[in-house]
């Protein structure tokens, strides 16, 4: 019988290529790039102290955040009753509607026009009726991530005031809306 003139390769060492050369294809071939870690900033000890102060405070504004998508405004014709969410109310955490001003850094990213840093309960309220309950409803404590839900929830809250669509922008997309569904 005539040997083969080929060399034989143990199974190992091939095993061990295949397995290097995958990890070398994910690290740096064909555009693959390792995401990099996310990490939003903490919270200051100012911020962290006012948060202790401001206890019943930081209820009422993770209330809106996990429950305000139930109390949206979703029926452009005003034909259903818009629902009560107790979880809402200031009163269920001992807040009554005075005209104390509230320190709300670290609590309420939203930015005002005078740069301070403090609102009434009932501007508190009022804001966060209209970010979280308006005509579009936010809904993100379901994402496991801590700094990923604080980092939309700042996006959300320090953005809601920018209303920058004009009327002709709107009425463009309006055409172009309505120009999409005849052509379907």
């Amino acid at each position: 019988m005539a040997q083969s003139l080929r060399p034989t390769i143990p199974a190992s060492s091939v095993l061990a290529s295949m397995v290097s050369k995958r990890h070398y294809h994910e690290d740096v071939v064909y555009g693959y790039r390792v995401p990099k870690e996310f990490q939003y900033p903490d919270y200051t000890p100012e911020q962290l102290a006012n948060r202790q102060k401001q206890a019943a405070l930081v209820c009422l504004v993770n209330a809106y955040r996990s429950s305000g998508h139930r109390a949206t405004d979703l029926d452009p014709l005003g034909i259903q009753k818009k629902s009560t969410i107790p979880e809402l109310d200031p009163a269920r955490y001992g807040l009554e509607m005075t005209s104390d001003k509230l320190n709300i850094d670290g609590i309420l990213e939203v930015p005002l026009a005078d740069g301070s840093k403090m609102l009434s309960i009932a501007e508190i309220n009022k804001t966060l009726e209209d970010i979280y309950c308006g005509h579009v409803a936010f809904e993100f404590e379901h994402i496991p991530d801590t700094a990923e839900k604080r980092w939309f929830a700042d996006y959300v809250e320090a953005t809601s005031k920018d209303n920058s669509l004009g009327k002709s922008k709107k009425r463009r997309f309006y055409e172009l809306l309505a120009r999409s569904e005849a052509s379907i």
